[in-house]
C-alpha cells in the first residue's frame, strides 16, 4: 500500500507511526460510510484504539488535523469538520 501524502508531512515526525497507521485505517475504513453510519462506526474505533493503547493527546489530534487539511480536497475538509462536530457534540 502507497503512503499517503500527509503521513510523510515533517511536521508529524514526532508522532508515533502506529498512530498515524491508526488514523490511516480510519480514514481507509471510514470513507465509504454514510453520515448515518459515522457515529458508530467512530465508537467502534474509539474502543478500538483504547484497546490496543492507541491514544492521541489534543496537541497531537489538532497537528494531525491542520497537516491532513492541508492535503485534502474542500468536500474532505467539510467531512472532517462535521465529524470533529459530532464528536465534540458526545462529549
Amino acid at each position: 500500500m502507497n503512503e499517503p501524502e500527509w503521513m510523510k508531512d515533517p511536521a508529524l515526525t514526532g508522532i508515533d507511526r502506529a498512530k498515524l497507521d491508526f488514523l490511516q485505517m480510519m480514514v481507509f475504513e471510514g470513507n465509504k460510510l454514510s453520515p448515518k453510519e459515522l457515529l458508530p462506526f467512530l465508537m467502534t474505533l474509539a474502543k478500538r484504539g483504547k484497546d490496543n493503547s492507541v491514544s492521541f493527546s489534543k496537541e497531537e489530534m489538532d497537528l494531525i488535523i491542520s497537516v491532513v487539511k492541508k492535503h485534502s480536497t474542500e468536500e474532505e475538509i467539510a467531512r472532517m469538520d462535521k465529524i470533529a462536530k459530532l464528536m465534540q457534540q458526545k462529549h
